[in-house]
């Protein structure tokens, strides 16, 4: 005996006027409503969605250097998306499990670098910021951000390469209150990309 499909939509915890339209109607459309973006994009195909996001996007990039854990990865793209990076960058293996990402590659593509010139290529349209608790360092809540920063993150266990540090204009650090001497990338990307937007929000007019 066959069991009928039973078609559930992920975000349903929002419970929102138009997921119950789409989930009356059983159309075509529900589909595009099991994708894990917010409703104003539930209708969009994905190149509309990567056009409007490049439109829309905050003054800032980020780039991963040599991050090993799949799920590290996943959560950096997932936070660039969610506080719409320029660009994603990435320096390592092309390899990575996508499925903690919850789809938003198909949005914020990521550009992998290969090679130490196309690297320092960028310093043509980005101001380096690396992230990192590295002698010299300073606490984040003390930099002043600008546009069109690039925020490097190392990887979890040895941080940024040397050859990394020497490129960056400035590093920064997430001060920590606890016992633990540091943060997983994953989180600490989440958190300095939520202060530079914040930033931008709060200060539109006067942001550098």
């Amino acid at each position: 005996m066959s069991k009928e499909k039973v078609h559930t939509i992920p975000d349903m915890a929002s419970t929102s006027s138009k997921h119950q339209e789409v989930m009356a109607t059983g159309d075509d459309r529900f589909r595009l409503w099991q994708r894990n973006v917010a409703d104003r994009f539930k209708d969009k195909p994905d190149e509309e969605i990567r056009n409007i996001l490049q439109e829309t996007a905050n003054p800032f990039a980020v780039c991963f250097e040599n991050w090993t854990g799949d799920f590290n990865i996943s959560t950096g793209v997932r936070n660039a998306n969610a506080f719409n990076a320029q660009a994603v960058y990435y320096v390592g293996n092309r390899k990575w499990d996508r499925r903690g990402a919850v789809g938003v590659h198909n949005y914020t593509p990521v550009h992998f670098l290969s090679s130490i010139d196309e690297i320092v290529a960028l310093k043509d349209k980005y101001r380096f910021v690396g992230v990192d608790n590295v002698p010299g360092s300073i606490d984040i809540s003390q930099h002043p951000w600008q546009r069109n920063t690039l925020l490097i993150f190392g990887e979890e266990g040895t941080g940024l390469t040397p050859a990394m540090q020497d490129l960056c204009e400035v590093i920064v650090e997430i001060p920590m209150f606890g016992s633990v001497r540091s943060l997983n990338c994953g989180t600490a990307s989440g958190i300095v990309m939520y202060d530079i937007v914040a930033t931008f929000n709060a200060f539109k007019d006067g942001f550098l």
